[in-house]
Formats: C-alpha cells, structure tokens, sequence
C-alpha cells in the first residue's frame, strides 16, 4: 500500500503556479489600517455615485456586469473579473446590464475614516 502511495505522489501533475492579479502596499505613512469586506448588488440601471476611499479598494464582479466610471473613461466588468481603484480616486459604479449585478468589494481604509467619502463628479458631469 505505501509503494502505491508513493508511485501515486511521484506521477501526480504539479500545481500550477498561483496568479497574481494584484499586490498592493498598505500605506503606513497614512496609519492604522483595517480590511473591509463587503458584498453588493446593482439591480439593473443601479450606481454607487461618485466617491472616493482613503485607501484601496478591490472588487470582483460575481454575476452580471459594471462599469467602472473615472475620470479616465468607462470600463465594464463581467463575471469573475475584477479591478483596483487607488487612494483617493474618485470613481463611480454603474449596472448598465438588464440582470442584477453582484458584487464582493475589499477596501484597505484608514482605520477611523469613513471608508467611502461621497465627492462631486469630475468635470461636473
């Protein structure tokens, strides 16, 4: 039995190699942090409003589809992807699609701060 076990282990296919999607510094200079971990649905023709964070904020779109709105244009996320948004970048989440999307979000604030600051649109739209 333990020749078969270790015939087994000898001839079992590697793991592939993990995928790093994101490796994020924690600013210290900003202090204490705390992780936040939230899930959110987007009925359809839903949005977050414009906001920022004072911290990063990481999400993963579960079903259905967003966009992402910044000052640098729009980009729209399916299923299983996922997007970063930095330190004070003010940005909006919209469900542009017909189903409801669902949404886990990570955030690494500073600890004490509210962790989503409403903020006027860019360029006043």
């Amino acid at each position: 039995m333990m020749r078969l076990i270790a015939l087994a282990a000898a001839t079992a296919a590697p793991t592939p190699a993990p995928v790093t999607h994101a490796a994020l510094d924690v600013p210290q200079e900003h202090g204490a942090q705390v992780v936040i971990v939230q899930s959110r649905e987007f009925p359809s023709g839903a949005e977050a409003g414009w906001h920022v964070h004072p911290g990063t904020e990481t999400a993963v779109v579960i079903s259905g589809e967003m966009e992402m709105i910044t000052a640098g244009g729009v980009r729209r996320y399916g299923p299983g992807e996922s997007f970063t948004m930095p330190r004070g970048a003010a940005h909006n989440g919209f469900n542009a699609g017909k189903d409801t999307a669902r949404v886990v979000i990570t955030l690494v604030v500073d600890k004490g701060a509210p962790p989503r600051q409403p903020v006027a649109a860019p360029g006043g739209r």
